[in-house]
């Protein structure tokens, strides 16, 4: 006879109405209820990983790709702190995941048994908007429809959500929420006032520039930052490199004048800055000049008011959504330009490198061939060393064209490259990232491979943490004087093998003719490839500093 479908049943049910179709997972026993629950069914089906961080970075690859909340199902408190540093990333992108953490049997957590911790809370709330443990079986239906609403609601992010293994196993008795009457819309619209003020500094302005941020691609606001800017004649820069996730602006149209530095010839002549989705800033190192000019008056919009006047102060702060905001100051505005926009100034110095040490290619050589060729490609940046020069280069028309990450968290790119994919199955995606990327991401290409997503893998193979050598020769001290960097080599691996391996086919590159061959036949196959590209390990000795 039919059996009463369990918790487990009807939360996938929820999962499913809310549009969700895939479940990021590397599973442990005590998932066994959700995975007996998945046996058959395909509307959500399992994506399994080898590794939670790849679980999470996939999920918010597809998050980013889609705008849509996703999920990764974490194994107790072990999964959960592998998952943490690239919910970070997600964190920092406004991405809707949705972290569903299972954990023991109630009675074993009391007991401080296998897999347990005490302040499992504790160790996610940094990172999300939420962090709540389900209770009662009956309860937890509604608590997940009630976490992915969160995941959505502005500002977004991730939630996290604990689910005991005895509440999953529990019968159903309920009735299931209707999801329909949670997803509404639920964008917040700038103050008037606040967009009357602005449009004011604006209007007036006679040197006025725009930054176009994360925010504006999230918020599929470029089209009206372009307007925007012909409307006003206003040059428009992408955020600072640190912060920098997606292009808010496109880097081919006329208009578009680099990216934002304090010693950029319009952020000096500026007298009008506004900042559009923008963090100010992401703080690498304690600036020695300011970041803004001082003469300078500040619009700032975003959509959580915890980054307005973060670290900065403004004369307009603008809280919303970003599509929103330019549709408001659009209607502020005049429909003539007042103004003519700036000739381009000089292109940003690029690093030489200093001279090459044997037959190892220079990374600005590598970047032009992988720009040119991938010039069509979604392209998602993981290099530490080689992020400045590709995000300057490759060509972004639109929000869809590149993702990266500011977390700093390594082997971030090698899974998101696959969620990216997963969401834009109509695009091709290439994910170029650093061999310590590589070491930190290997995981990903076992679900590559399985599941055959067609990414191609660049990896920039240096055979070492080229961060590690640059910030020892700013330091100027005795690792400079004897020549000796200690913790930067990781030689050693053989990536590309390593990755055949893995079951996705990989080859090794060492000149600029075998790269281009390599990624136009990587063009045609309907599996994942890699190329593995040997660059200078000396590279950053004469890196202009």
């Amino acid at each position: 006879m039919n059996m009463p479908p369990t918790v487990a049943d009807t939360m996938l049910d929820v999962l499913r109405d809310w549009g969700i179709d895939r479940i990021f997972s590397c599973p442990g026993s005590t998932e066994a209820a959700v995975l007996d629950a998945l046996t058959g069914r395909t509307d959500p089906r399992l994506v399994l990983t080898t590794h939670e961080s790849v679980a999470v970075s996939m999920a918010d690859g597809l998050a980013r790709a889609t705008g849509n909340p996703t999920v990764a199902y974490l194994h107790a408190n072990v999964g959960l702190t592998n998952g943490l540093s690239h919910l970070y990333a997600a964190q920092l992108a406004h991405s809707p995941v949705v972290v569903l953490n299972g954990v023991k049997h109630r009675s074993v957590q009391s007991h401080d048994g296998f897999t347990t911790a005490r302040r499992m809370a504790e160790l996610v709330q940094q990172y999300v908007k939420s962090a709540w443990q389900s209770q009662t079986a009956q309860l937890v239906p509604e608590e997940v429809n009630r976490a992915i609403r969160a995941s959505v609601t502005e500002p977004v992010g991730p939630v996290w959500l604990a689910l005991a293994q005895d509440l999953l196993e529990q019968r159903w008795t309920g009735t299931a929420p209707d999801v329909s009457a949670f997803r509404f819309e639920c964008r917040g619209a700038p103050a008037p006032d606040a967009v009357r003020a602005a449009a004011d500094l604006i209007r007036a302005a006679e040197r006025p520039l725009l930054v176009a941020g994360n925010e504006v691609a999230r918020s599929d606001a470029v089209d009206g930052v372009v307007r925007l800017s012909e409307r006003c004649g206003i040059p428009v820069l992408h955020e600072e490199l640190r912060s920098f996730e997606r292009p808010g602006f496109p880097t081919d149209h006329p208009h578009f004048r680099g990216r934002y530095h304090p010693q950029h010839p319009l952020v000096r002549a500026a007298d009008v800055i506004v900042f559009l989705g923008v963090r100010l800033f992401n703080e690498f190192e304690p600036p020695t000049s300011p970041q803004i000019p001082p003469a300078a008056r500040v619009v700032h919009a975003h959509p959580d008011p915890r980054r307005l006047g973060e670290l900065h102060g403004v004369d307009v702060a603008l809280t919303g959504d970003q599509e929103l905001v330019v549709s408001a100051l659009l209607t502020a505005l005049p429909d003539t330009p007042t103004r003519q926009v700036p000739p381009r100034p000089g292109d940003e110095p690029r690093p030489t490198g200093g001279p090459r040490t044997g037959r190892r290619l220079r990374t600005t050589d590598v970047i032009e061939v992988l720009t040119d060729v991938l010039r069509d490609h979604v392209l998602v940046a993981d290099a530490t060393t080689a992020g400045d020069e590709l995000q300057r280069r490759a060509v972004q028309r639109g929000p869809e064209d590149f993702f990266t990450t500011g977390s700093g968290s390594l082997g971030w790119g090698m899974g998101a490259a696959l969620g990216v994919q997963l969401g834009l199955p109509h695009r091709r995606v290439a994910a170029i990232v650093g061999d310590g990327v590589f070491q930190f991401g290997i995981p990903a290409l076992w679900s590559a491979a399985r599941d055959r997503i067609p990414v191609t893998y660049v990896v920039l193979n240096n055979e070492g943490y080229a961060a590690v050598g640059r910030a020892l020769r700013r330091l100027d001290g005795r690792a400079v004087r004897v020549d000796d960097y200690p913790g930067v080599d990781i030689a050693g691996p053989r990536i590309a093998e390593v990755s055949t391996a893995m079951g996705v086919p990989g080859s090794r590159v060492e000149t600029l003719t075998e790269l281009r061959e390599r990624l136009v036949a990587s063009r045609d196959v309907e599996h994942p490839v890699l190329v593995e590209v040997m660059t200078d390990p000396a590279e950053f000795r004469g890196h202009d500093l």
